[in-house]
Formats: C-alpha cells, structure tokens, sequence
C-alpha cells in the first residue's frame, strides 16, 4: 500500500497546523512590493490538457502558437510533452517528451523530470537538450507567506529566487527577496485554469526553461490552487472532483 494513503489522515490536521501558524505572519508583514509587469510580446504558452478518459492519470502539454490555438492541437499526437501520474506516490507525477522516445534499455521511453507535489514539492530534472546541464538535479519548492499573498518558491542555478504566488498566479523571479519595499517582482509567466480541462500557462522562456516552468505549475495546480488553505490540497483539497487521486 502506497504510504501517502496511510499518511492521509495524519496529514490532514498538519496543513491545517501549517495554515494556522501562517496567519499571524500575514498580518504583521504588509507591504508594497515593487511590481514589474510581464512582457506579453516575449512570451510563449502552452496548453495543459486532461487526456481525455484518463481522469487526472495523463496530462498533455500542447504548444498554443502564442495563443493561436489555445485550447491545444486538433491532433492529440501534436503534444509536446505529456505527465504520468506516479500509482505508489500521491501528488507525483513523471514527465515525458515528445522529442526523447524510446531510448530506453528496452525501447520504452525515459523521462525528462519527475515532479512532486505537496509540503515538500519538488521537480527533478533529468534531462532536457535545450536546458544549461547547471539546471539538472533537484529543485525544492519551499513555502512562504506575507501579509499580500503565499508563495511556492524555488531557486535556480542563477542564484535567483522564483515564486508561483496564489493570486492572479503569476510566476515571479524576485531580486532583493524579504527586504520589504525594496523587494521587486519580476513576472515572467502565469497560469490561467482551463476550467476542470486543466490550465494554459504562459511563460518568458528566455528566464526560465520550460521544463522548469511546467513542471512547477503543475505542483501548484494540484497543491496550492487546489485547496481554500493556499497549503496542502493534497490532504485538504477546496473541491473533492477537481483532481482526483484515486490510482487507476
């Protein structure tokens, strides 16, 4: 037995210890950070698509064409990418290329990153052709929490601090982190839900690989924009259906 399902009722009460010991650092921290807005001419998008008939087991990455089809390919074989739910491992998922198949020691296909969402999320990255080697390995996503908003955040091999936040989910890269109005908010991306279909991501990939930016999206999509606590929507989802974790 997977040992998430046994962990399930243990965890509940923890996110919602973690909820609570947020609350009064959001109150005493308000401030106006310095906000630099997305540039939507350099931007690409990708739409992140349910498979059809496989509940929240596949997920399919499509390339939009910068919002010209913005609901993904006509042809399902178009995807570029695609995620595959772990069955042993709740809240992870193994991402694939369309690029990179059947390389495996017995032809099967091998994956570009593994994902994981939760209180300790994290994305894995393996390998990716277009993505500096600095980039591969582990990339924790840590929580944090001001009076504005709650965060999912991570660094990557400049040095910089990224951060998925709960409202308006933009994706930011922070420079002067925690130091108050003196902070400035970069937004590089940003997810828009597509309903109960999945979400349309829209990123710089100029500051970010895309592996990177998808596989982080997808943590928060089924972990903190899933639950009315902005932590753990794992344990402690806002609409039971809205991503289902029955293993198939």
């Amino acid at each position: 037995m997977p040992i998430e399902l046994i962990l399930t009722p243990l965890m509940r009460p923890v996110v919602l210890a973690k909820a609570v010991v947020f609350s009064p650092h959001r109150a005493g921290s308000r401030y106006v950070p310095n906000i630099i807005e997305m540039n939507e001419d350099s931007i690409s998008q990708y739409a992140i698509l349910r498979r059809f008939g496989s509940g929240s087991k596949i997920f399919d990455v499509y390339d939009t064409e910068k919002g010209q089809v913005p609901m993904g390919q006509n042809d399902p074989g178009k995807k570029i990418f695609w995620f595959l739910r772990s069955r042993a491992v709740k809240g992870a998922y193994r991402m694939y290329s369309s690029s990179i198949t059947g390389t495996g020691p017995d032809g099967e296909d091998e994956p570009v990153a593994d994902v994981r969402a939760g209180l300790r999320s994290n994305v894995l990255l393996i390998r990716a052709p277009d993505v500096p080697a600095s980039e591969l390995g582990w990339h924790i996503i840590g929580h944090r929490v001001d009076a504005n908003d709650t965060y999912r955040m991570f660094t990557l091999a400049d040095g910089f601090t990224y951060q998925w936040t709960s409202r308006g989910k933009w994706l930011e890269k922070v420079y002067n982190l925690g130091e108050k109005e003196s902070e400035i908010r970069e937004r590089i991306g940003q997810v828009i839900p597509n309903g109960d279909n999945g979400f349309t991501l829209k990123i710089d990939e100029s500051k970010m690989p895309r592996e990177i930016a998808l596989g982080s999206a997808l943590c928060s999509y089924i972990d903190q924009w899933n639950t009315n606590i902005e932590v753990g929507g794992i344990y402690y989802a806002r609409q039971p259906n809205q991503v289902r974790w029955k293993r198939d």
